[in-house]
């Protein structure tokens, strides 16, 4: 049982009264006077944050008397009750709370007076919330909630929305990212991929930095593995790829080129398998004609390298704001697996192995879907950036 954060010897029963120094949670733990509990009691669980105006100067105490935390500094800080006590000092009464954050990473004796009550959405109204709305896309709802809500609940958004639970880049308090592009050929990628987010979010989240003051550096790298990286401080394009005209090709994405791909491999693998020269050669005839179909399409489909190399970075840029992967090909964040074996895991809702829409063109320009535009602002607001 937790003592009374106030007291050296806590009353066990409702009723009793015990004596003890009590340091000022005013001034310091230095200065004391003679306290009697009235009464103390356990509570339902209320939410709280702190009355900064009021609390100043003001702490939160252990039981040994001693300072936990300086109630100014969380400000943000949802806390909900446990216990309550009345307690006579000088002739004078007091009611102190005992609190704990909703991350349970703080807790104390708080003097109410310096405590606000505030309401949000229970969990099982979030859990409904969340069922019933559009899959990874945080809704109006959501989307409307005071502060309280968001540090309340913060895990279970990032969990249930696939968002990063830290963001690596560091904002500005004005929610701002100085981006340096150093590579002169990624200039008009990165301006349109940018301006896609800022227009977005109806504001400047990624404004222009310079060499010796920045958040993220964008710049080339070779690399055979992926086209575009964000590793927190930097933003890379490989220049394997990123050089290669024919590239755009491989990269092209819709239904009928999926299905060529499909067949053609299919073929491939009975082309290898068969021993009677007849049927290969059928089989090989039919790959053949696969194979050309293929080709075909993907030429067709190819996107610009404008707007190719301008989503990969809006994608990258995704990153930075906190956002995860998603299984759908119309989102900027999509990828075609939660676990591809190099980057981390999608630590979210749940794992996939391949597009929840199949049947759609994937996303390869700077452009956004609803889904990735509600995500970034629910970011925004459980404080990534």
């Amino acid at each position: 049982m937790r003592k009374f954060g106030l007291l050296a010897v806590a009353a066990m029963t409702l009723g009793l009264t015990a004596t003890a120094v009590l340091p000022s949670t005013e001034t310091t733990n230095a200065q004391a006077s003679s306290i009697k509990v009235v009464w103390r009691k356990a509570m339902g669980s209320h939410t709280y944050q702190i009355n900064t105006s009021k609390a100043k100067n003001a702490y939160a105490f252990s039981s040994s008397f001693k300072h936990v935390f300086k109630l100014s500094n969380y400000s943000g800080t949802v806390f909900y009750t446990k216990q309550h006590e009345k307690i006579k000092v000088n002739g004078k009464y007091s009611y102190y709370y005992y609190v704990q954050s909703a991350d349970k990473k703080k807790a104390g004796w708080i003097n109410r007076t310096y405590l606000n009550s505030v309401k949000i959405m229970s969990s099982s109204a979030l859990s409904t919330a969340i069922k019933n709305g559009t899959d990874l896309d945080p809704s109006s709802t959501i989307l409307s909630q005071n502060s309280a809500f968001y540090n309340a609940y913060k895990s279970t958004l990032e969990k249930n929305f696939n968002l990063m639970s830290t963001s690596l880049t560091h904002f500005s308090s004005k929610g701002q990212a100085r981006v340096y592009v150093e590579s002169s050929a990624m200039k008009t990628y990165a301006q349109n991929a940018m301006n896609t987010w800022n227009k977005a979010l109806g504001k400047q989240v990624f404004v222009a930095g310079t060499a010796k003051s920045h958040d993220i550096v964008m710049a080339t790298k070779t690399s055979g593995e992926w086209d575009g990286l964000y590793d927190g401080a930097h933003i890379y394009l490989s220049t394997n790829y990123l050089n290669d005209p024919s590239y755009m090709q491989s990269v092209a994405d819709t239904p009928e080129i999926r299905s060529l791909y499909d067949q053609y491999e299919t073929v491939k693998s009975e082309y290898k398998a068969e021993t009677n020269a007849t049927k290969k050669q059928e089989y090989y005839n039919e790959g053949t004609k696969l194979h050309n179909a293929l080709i075909a399409a993907q030429k067709k489909a190819a996107p610009s390298a404008t707007d190719y190399w301008s989503g990969v970075l809006t994608h990258e840029l995704g990153h930075a704001l906190g956002l995860d992967h998603t299984p759908y090909l119309t989102d900027i964040m999509y990828a075609e697996t939660s676990d591809d074996g190099f980057s981390s895991a999608v630590d979210g809702k749940y794992a996939w192995n391949g597009p929840k829409d199949p049947n759609d063109n994937r996303l390869e320009s700077a452009s956004l879907s609803q889904r990735d535009v509600d995500r970034a602002k629910l970011a925004g607001k459980v404080g990534l950036w």
